[in-house]
């Protein structure tokens, strides 16, 4: 919780009232918005970080909550509603706030099924047990086509991360976790491997925004991404909670990272870890449910 005292119900009133009128009128706006055209279209153009009066403005919404409330985590500002229930007016406010969460990921609940998002996510009994040393991918530094041939058969696991968008923050977060404790890696004889969906221009602006020094290797056509049972959906992407835990990076003076803009990209693709034996048999399988599910580095090295 952040120093300093906390602002009275009144306050806590105004701020809560500020962001449910804001997240209202984001809400508005988007719903009108995608009946006017394809949804494909809505979502391409329409739902970007650039656009403050996007879906993504919520976020900045919810730090300007935080901010108000002296507070930088959703659970720090809802703790402070409690102590104030004796207040009607925040009550009130508060049924607001919930009824807000309700629409929203409504909302976004209608375009996934809208787009059959969700029926594109395979269950676990269907998700690949092996993957294939003759998978080809390409070589993201080189653009050389390789397979992962390459990386099998020399004693070593591979823990492949398959990332998100290029400009997804918290994949970028869970590398750097990963580089942090690349001596454990090393004991344990894990060799890291990046795949993106994305294309080579994307891949060579990225690793030199992030200075990644693992191998990448990018899967334009999602196979394997297919074959571990990676969908995409928009609300597992930006429900409502999710969008007030991003809100948290903001408030602790965390950017997120622009996309290219001559390059089209997936925010809604949702990404996994997965750790291979030397065989290509998949020992440990993390399909990601939102872009902040990402597993621990003692949960990927628990592996056998």
């Amino acid at each position: 919780m952040a120093d300093g005292a906390h602002p009275p119900a009144d306050s806590c009133v105004k701020a809560l009232r500020a962001f449910v009128e804001n997240g209202k009128a984001l809400l508005d706006l988007a719903e009108k918005e995608s009946r006017e055209g394809s949804l494909q279209e809505f979502i391409r153009q329409k739902i970007r970080i650039e656009q403050k009066q996007s879906l993504l403005g919520l976020i900045e919404a919810g730090a300007a909550l935080y901010k108000s409330l002296s507070v930088k985590r959703i659970k720090d500002a809802e703790d402070l509603w409690r102590k104030n229930n004796h207040c009607a007016s925040l009550r009130d406010a508060v049924r607001d706030f919930q009824q807000l969460e309700v629409q929203w990921d409504a909302f976004l609940q209608r375009l996934d099924d809208e787009l059959q998002l969700s029926a594109k996510i395979l269950d676990g009994d269907h998700q690949s047990k092996r993957v294939s040393p003759e998978t080809s991918l390409i070589n993201a530094r080189t653009g050389e086509t390789v397979t992962f041939e390459k990386y099998l058969g020399k004693g070593k696991k591979i823990l492949l991360v398959l990332i998100r968008q290029f400009s997804c923050l918290l994949c970028r977060l869970h590398l750097k976790d990963l580089e942090k404790k690349q001596s454990s890696l090393d004991a344990h004889s894990v060799e890291v491997v990046v795949v993106s969906f994305g294309c080579q221009e994307g891949a060579s602006h990225w690793l030199q925004d992030t200075d990644c020094q693992y191998d990448m290797l990018l899967d334009p056509d999602r196979k394997v991404y297919a074959a571990f049972g990676l969908g995409a959906s928009l609300k597992k992407v930006l429900n409502f909670r999710n969008m007030l835990l991003y809100a948290e990076y903001v408030a602790d003076n965390m950017e997120f990272p622009r996309g290219l803009p001559s390059i089209q990209d997936d925010m809604f693709q949702l990404g996994g870890d997965f750790v291979l034996d030397e065989h290509g048999r998949v020992l440990f399988s993390h399909c990601c449910q939102s872009p902040i599910d990402r597993p621990s580095v003692e949960d990927i090295l628990s592996a056998q």
